[in-house]
């Protein structure tokens, strides 16, 4: 089984990438909103969970960006200033400007697209390893659940493999 260690860490290492677990930060995106004319531009702004939008006003008197939920606020931010939120859940947030209730804007928020599993098997004929078809959050326990259990499997499967070959 020794001669089977690289097989075992390519696989562990693909599940960690397909789970979610992989460092994700390349995936995330700042998008700037400004804030000018009182209006906010792009009034409507889709992007992905973990995008960063950042508002920055334009104009010479103050205004805010407000969640209408609750979910983030600026204060008042001065002409030059910005400020920024980090969307962390699926979901549309509506906003306003408090002072000028009528500035309104959305941002809505996607989940990330899931890694997609290579078609064809790698090197060395390992076998097919079902994968979680959801990126699983390191934080939760039913991310981690899938990742112990699909690393599991992987190993269970490549011990049969082997077992048949040397049968």
């Amino acid at each position: 089984m020794s001669s089977r260690l690289p097989a075992v860490i390519t696989v562990i290492a693909l599940v960690l990438g397909l789970s979610g677990l992989a460092p994700s930060a390349a995936r995330a995106a700042t998008h700037a909103v400004a804030i000018a004319d009182f209006a906010f531009a792009p009034a409507t702004l889709t992007i992905t969970v973990g995008d960063t939008v950042t508002w920055t006003n334009e104009d010479a008197v103050e205004h805010t960006a407000t969640s209408t939920g609750g979910a983030f606020d600026s204060g008042l931010l001065a002409q030059g200033e910005s400020f920024s939120f980090t969307f962390t859940a699926a979901g549309t947030y509506d906003y306003l400007c408090t002072p000028h209730p009528t500035m309104t804007g959305r941002i809505v928020v996607v989940a990330a697209a899931a890694t997609a599993a290579p078609s064809d098997p790698p090197p060395g004929g390992l076998p097919d390893v079902a994968m979680p078809t959801e990126p699983a959050s390191p934080s939760g326990l039913i991310g981690m659940a899938l990742l112990a259990a699909s690393v599991s499997l992987a190993a269970i499967r490549l011990v049969a493999a082997a077992r048949r070959r040397s049968a």
